[in-house]
């Protein structure tokens, strides 16, 4: 019987591979959806001298910073998001140890006009990219999913009505424990509301059980 150390080498060997896959990726910009420029899908590597994580974040899409780091929520969104992964019994040192982030489109899909946020990825850019997410679940087998913003949510969990309806709680599918959460964002209205606030702790004293 093979050892948990070496499933959890090859997992990690598997995961580096997709993501090298991954970055090479160009279909949105093939079918004129992104420009080259933007067409630059993000995959992090795990930590050098970490195990495969069990726990996979998903959300919408990477942000600018992201793009050009390489380093999801490295702002003051991430650190709103290790506040509540805090909360939640994962140590801010093992945030990127304990987690793998991905979303439902790996590239930077630009602002949108007007407005302060990224643009919403098309339709057509999510099922070009629906295949990565797949597979990356698929090779990291994840014991938990934190569903990031309501696109993620609802690509999973199907079309519920708002964050209200859904943060707070928890869902198992084929073993897995999904947990829906809001954007961490600054601009984000929802969150100032306490009651929302008290929803994002119970999702957080969810996972801090399984933890």
């Amino acid at each position: 019987m093979k050892s948990n150390a070496t499933r959890g080498t090859r997992s990690r060997s598997r995961l580096i591979a997709l993501n090298s896959r991954l970055r090479a990726c160009r279909k949105c910009h093939g079918a004129g959806l992104l420009d080259e420029r933007e067409s630059i899908p993000i995959a992090r590597d795990p930590e050098p001298d970490a195990p495969s994580p069990h726990i996979l974040l998903i959300g919408q899409a990477p942000g600018l910073r992201a793009t050009w780091n390489d380093r999801p929520f490295a702002g003051v969104a991430g650190e709103k998001l290790r506040d509540w992964l805090e909360q939640g019994g994962i140590p801010r040192e093992d945030f990127y140890r304990q987690l793998h982030f991905a979303a439902i489109t790996r590239c930077y899909p630009g602002r949108l006009p007007g407005a302060k946020g990224d643009r919403v990825p098309s339709p057509e850019e999510q099922a070009l990219c629906r295949p990565w997410i797949d597979e990356l679940i698929k090779t990291l087998q994840p014991q938990v999913i934190l569903l990031v913003g309501l696109l993620a949510i609802r690509t999973f969990l199907g079309p519920v009505a708002s964050l209200t309806a859904v943060v707070g709680t928890s869902t198992i599918r084929d073993g897995v424990l999904f947990i829906p959460l809001p954007h961490p964002s600054g601009v984000s209205r929802w969150l100032n509301e306490p009651a929302n606030l008290a929803a994002v702790a119970r999702a957080m004293e969810i996972l801090r059980s399984w933890h």
